[in-house]
């Protein structure tokens, strides 16, 4: 078995996506995706570290029902309240008690968290893999722990690589999203192409639907899945990020565990919020019809 920590946020989401419809309060949140995203790769457990809502159990129900250790969750009152708002001319994320007309996810741009609590003491004992949602600084890990960074929107848009260089490690292997990509450049797969670059570091780009793309220093690889239905995207990336993770923790090279990722979000799409990725079984190989193409 292999080991993952997921530190990351919860929330709670109003979906609504255009045409396909609308649903309220979906238990939602990075730490919510990823956990289940890096329990879909077999022989995987996952640990979470992430504030624990009182006022809504579902959270809780849910991790003990599909075997996430919760111990270093800290309890606290609430979680945020989000809209998340799809349509074809674009996403916004507004939170649900933000003043009238005020909008909070600019040209596209996702509504970063509020800084998370350190972790409890003792949560990156034994970790072989570790999810760092938006981190602040360096995540604080083992050496040989393989790390997989989601990067913070709003430090990389501010910072750009001086951000990145003081949260990356040597064994980190970026995990940008196409909204963070072209923060840094029109093209996301030039962004990625340049991140890799720039700090010498492994760069999975997320692509939604079009899947992913994979930098190292061997080569560029894109990962696609012709098959893939989207339903309704929140979460897809963060659980693809994790599986990622828990791939690459398990033994798999980049582009294997790039496949893991793009496999495990045709699930997250196939319907809303955690829905499918909480109904499905652990994958012991990624979905064969998901192709690569190494480019010259």
């Amino acid at each position: 078995m292999t080991l993952v920590g997921v530190h990351a946020g919860l929330t709670v989401d109003h979906l609504v996506s255009e045409p396909a419809g609308a649903r309220f309060s979906c238990p939602g949140g990075p730490a919510l995706f990823a956990a289940l995203g890096a329990r879909l790769v077999t022989g995987t457990d996952v640990r979470l570290s992430c504030p624990l809502p009182q006022d809504d159990p579902r959270f809780t129900r849910i991790f003990d029902e599909l075997g996430v250790d919760r111990e270093h969750c800290r309890q606290v009152p609430t979680v945020p309240r989000l809209w998340i708002l799809n349509s074809a001319r674009g996403r916004r994320i507004v939170a649900q008690d933000a003043p009238t007309d005020t909008e909070l996810g600019e040209q596209g741009r996702e509504l970063e968290e509020e800084p998370l609590p350190e972790p409890t003491a003792g949560f990156e004992n034994g970790l072989d893999g570790l999810v760092a949602s938006s981190p602040t600084k360096r995540p604080t890990a083992d050496p040989k722990t393989r790390i997989g960074l989601d990067p913070h929107q709003t430090l990389v848009a501010e910072q750009g690589l001086r951000h990145l260089r003081q949260v990356a490690s040597p064994t980190t292997v970026l995990l940008p999203s196409r909204v963070q990509l072209t923060l840094l450049d029109t093209d996301p797969r030039r962004a990625a192409r340049s991140l890799a670059a720039g700090l010498g570091l492994p760069v999975i780009a997320r692509l939604d639907a079009e899947g992913s793309y994979v930098v190292t220093a061997d080569g560029v690889w894109s990962v696609r899945d012709r098959s893939v239905t989207v339903v309704e995207t929140t979460g897809a990336g963060d659980a693809s990020a994790a599986a990622v993770v828990a791939a690459l923790a398990a033994g798999a090279d980049l582009v294997e565990a790039a496949l893991f990722g793009t496999s495990v979000a045709r699930i997250a799409l196939a319907d809303w919020g955690h829905a499918a990725l909480a109904a499905a079984t652990p994958l012991s190989r990624p979905f064969p019809d998901i192709t690569t193409l190494k480019e010259n």
